[in-house]
């Protein structure tokens, strides 16, 4: 459709050309068009063929108006079902300036922390709703931010209009101008009240349960009940975080068990092992569950969030002391006979032999079961890797000893 502007133009160019030759012919009263292509002199020439031109000029002008509308107008539409999508995104978004000024949040922004947008765009910076402990982690933050122009899964609390937090993880992405400036953000906001009520009820419950050993003078079979107990109850939160990983603890345990007879180990040793490799993944429990489910290849920044549960689950289990002796082998499950592995580079013999054990077992279960971000090997084809890999990643004892027993 032309617009009305495109139309007037090219009408004017033709109708002013139509109109002075009429003129033309009115006037002189000879032959209009021998005198048009025969003029009497040079300015006749030079207006007989501006008159040629002009409807040509108009019409090509008219062309191009019209087709400014029509990209501007596929823009307008193109921007307001942008703005359609961002203001109705089941996320809350916000953006701010290189001040910390917030220049725009989207409906569900303004219904999570009760505000209206007056109160807010152009009005108050986002460290006025920081809480002590979320300013610092902003200042520390967002300099490297507005250098890197990325983070991920930065927490904070948020103070609501009517005073109360609001915990919520943020994910954002930096603009710049033509010379590299930081302009503007634009941040996913999530609320993780869910998450932190859970982790609360987690902390309080291994709090109840450490105070409860200290306090109860148990005997030996209520303690060994109660210890099988805790131990099942850790698995059990451990398998609710990811229905891929369900039952990958039971099963490690199974394999390392079976290798451990294997190679001739103790009772008392294969019953440590039995214990290590029940809660070798305790450390899980402080990692989001979205990415233990997240189907993508992970950023660099979750597998380092991954990387630290060996550690993470040597700090859940030091207050029982009856856990010492397995507190090495949870710690050291990922360390590699070469030294690549974490969190201490440990090589050959400076790894335990239950937490070596334990890494083969570990490592079978993973590639024989489906996982969000690849399908299930056989059997046949996750014993290859592991002789593959025997001698640099796994001790070859261990992989021989379970070729035997599988």
């Amino acid at each position: 459709m032309k617009s009305k502007l495109a139309i007037f133009i090219i009408l004017s160019g033709w109708l002013f050309s139509i109109t002075y030759i009429l003129v033309e012919y009115i006037f002189l009263d000879t032959n209009t068009i021998g005198h048009f292509f025969l003029p009497q002199d040079i300015p006749h020439l030079v207006l007989h063929i501006l008159l040629i031109i002009i409807p040509v000029i108009f019409t090509l002008s008219g062309y191009f108006v019209n087709e400014s509308k029509k990209l501007f107008d596929a823009y307008k539409e193109s921007e307001e079902k942008y703005r359609d999508f961002y203001q109705n995104a089941p996320d809350a978004y916000h953006s701010i300036g290189p001040d910390g000024m917030i220049l725009d949040v989207n409906d569900k922004w303004l219904r999570m922390l009760g505000y209206q947008r007056e109160e807010i765009t152009g009005k108050k910076k986002l460290t006025e709703l920081f809480t002590d402990k979320g300013l610092k982690i902003f200042q520390a933050t967002f300099p490297e931010f507005k250098k890197k122009g990325f983070i991920e899964n930065i927490e904070y609390d948020l103070m609501k209009k009517d005073g109360t937090r609001l915990p919520v993880v943020i994910n954002a992405t930096a603009f710049y101008d033509k010379e590299g400036n930081y302009l503007k953000s634009r941040s996913i906001v999530r609320d993780i009240t869910e998450i932190k009520k859970r982790e609360e009820k987690l902390i309080m419950s291994q709090s109840a349960f450490f105070n409860m050993l200290k306090d109860l003078d148990l005997s030996y079979k209520e303690l060994r009940r109660l210890y099988e107990g805790i131990i099942s109850s850790f698995i059990s939160a451990l398998d609710a975080k990811s229905a891929w990983t369900k039952g990958h603890s039971e099963r490690v345990t199974k394999y390392a068990i079976s290798i451990a007879k294997e190679m001739g180990l103790e009772d008392k040793d294969i019953e440590t092992l039995r214990t290590a490799a029940l809660l070798h993944d305790i450390g899980k429990l402080g990692t989001y569950d979205v990415i233990l489910d997240k189907p993508e290849d992970l950023t660099d920044e979750e597998i380092n969030l991954i990387k630290i549960h060996p550690v993470k689950g040597e700090e859940i289990l030091r207050p029982i002391s009856q856990l010492k002796d397995i507190l090495p082998i949870i710690r050291s499950h990922h360390e590699k006979i070469d030294g690549t592995g974490y969190p201490d580079g440990l090589k050959n013999g400076d790894i335990p032999l239950l937490a070596r054990i334990i890494a083969v077992a570990d490592t079978f279960d993973s590639m024989t079961s489906d996982r969000p971000y690849r399908p299930k090997a056989s059997k046949e084809a996750a014993i290859s890797e592991l002789k593959k890999y025997s001698g640099t990643q796994f001790d070859f004892e261990v992989v021989e000893a379970f070729s035997n027993t599988i």
